[in-house]
């Protein structure tokens, strides 16, 4: 049965009386009728980021920005080109200096940053490389799948993040999309050497024009530099069709074994204010990140390490004594991006890729089958009347 709402007055709490009804209202169900605009006055608070609270809306595009996933391990020495490190995170570098990047726990204050982080990246340089040829570069590279980069892309844009370096002066983040024919390059400055500080970058709406990926691909590209050599240098604030990812202002971090580069809270999201950092649950997080990288190794456990919890394991009794092939299916945590990069592993020492462990012997081993949801592990069984085997395994859909 419909109900109706009679109101004579409404006031606030205090009196003031922000909301002044003249007249009664009446209505049924959650619909209210009779309500002229000239009988609303005062003003209504404004809605935006900071006054909504306990709402996730997935706004920024970066995933893992708290640096709180570290599947592969927490620490890279002397790291190569194209070490995925964090997840999500990768370091470039071409030239002679040679860094260690960890998780550190050296991050902003709450004080600071309004918020508790536990973890940033840290990139600390053990070999220098003194002079920066042309065509050298040493970076901090993340990038963003075609499917989120869409729900920003052709609009302006926001790039917030924390950073504490140990040289100061202008360092350069580069945007480029997935074609490599449109860029846009900015600066930021470390102020005081060692001290967070807060870097807040707008970014006007990219083109339409070019070679872009809105699907699985790599959609946009970011790249922090440590250093930038001429090749890849572009002007400042605004879009280029060129494949360039610094300034020649970029300082060259790499000229000191003293050097350190730490990165924290790093948030992509649409519009040109940058709100209060996403924090998303843990279960969440992982998740996103497991679309480009999972593992059989329990969460803490580097891949390659002696072990076998959560291994893949096969067992036969009362078979004829000669030689086998034994397959092991291995299912995947969660749907891939695309069809990932399987790798296997023996559980027992050594404990490398490409091996398995059949009845207590490293023997070659190999992934079949490989799909986004599960892949088959092989290897060949010596001659035996009986089968125990064992293997640990990663898989890779890295952009």
């Amino acid at each position: 049965m419909a109900s109706t709402l009679k109101i004579d007055t409404i006031t606030t709490p205090d009196g003031t009386g922000n909301i002044t009804v003249s007249r009664p209202l009446s209505g049924s169900g959650a619909s209210l009728t009779s309500l002229p605009a000239a009988n609303l006055t005062g003003t209504l608070p404004a809605i935006n980021g900071s006054s909504l609270t306990g709402i996730s809306a997935q706004k920024n595009i970066i995933i893992n920005g708290n640096f709180n996933i570290w599947q592969r391990g927490t620490s890279f020495a002397a790291a190569a080109d194209a070490t995925n490190t964090a997840d999500r995170w990768q370091y470039q570098k071409s030239g002679v200096m040679v860094h260690t990047i960890s998780r550190d726990t050296d991050v902003p204050t709450v004080a600071e940053s309004g918020i508790l982080s536990q973890y940033s990246l840290k990139i600390d340089c053990t070999t220098i490389d003194a002079s920066i040829a042309a065509s050298e570069r040493c970076w901090l590279r993340y990038h963003v799948e075609g499917y989120d980069w869409s729900k920003i892309a052709q609009r302006a844009f926001t790039l917030s993040f924390w950073h504490k370096h140990t040289k100061t002066g202008t360092y350069c983040v580069g945007f480029r999309n997935n074609g490599g024919d449109r860029t846009y390059v900015t600066e930021y400055t470390q102020t005081t050497t060692d001290t967070w500080e807060k870097a807040t970058i707008n970014i006007s709406a990219s083109p339409s024009g070019g070679t872009w990926d809105y699907t699985n691909g790599i959609g946009l590209m970011l790249n922090w530099g440590l250093a930038t050599g001429s090749t890849f240098h572009a002007t400042g604030d605004v879009w280029n069709s060129s494949n360039d990812f610094g300034t020649s202002n970029q300082v060259n971090a790499c000229d000191s074994t003293s050097n350190n580069f730490r990165i924290a809270q790093v948030q992509l999201e649409a519009g040109s204010v940058a709100t209060d950092f996403e924090i998303r649950n843990h279960t969440t997080e992982l998740a996103m990140c497991k679309r480009y990288y999972q593992k059989s190794y329990p969460y803490g456990t580097d891949p390659g390490t002696v072990n076998n919890i959560g291994c893949g394991i096969f067992g036969i009794n009362g078979i004829a004594s000669a030689a086998h092939y034994v397959e092991i299916q291995c299912n995947l945590h969660t749907t891939m991006r695309t069809t990932p990069t399987a790798t296997v592993y023996s559980t027992i020492s050594p404990a490398d890729s490409g091996k398995m462990n059949i009845n207590g012997t490293n023997v070659t081993g190999a992934a079949i089958n490989v799909g986004e949801h599960a892949f088959g592990a092989y290897g060949f069984s010596p001659t035996a009347t009986s089968i125990d085997a064992e293997v640990h395994w990663t898989a890779s859909a890295e952009l």
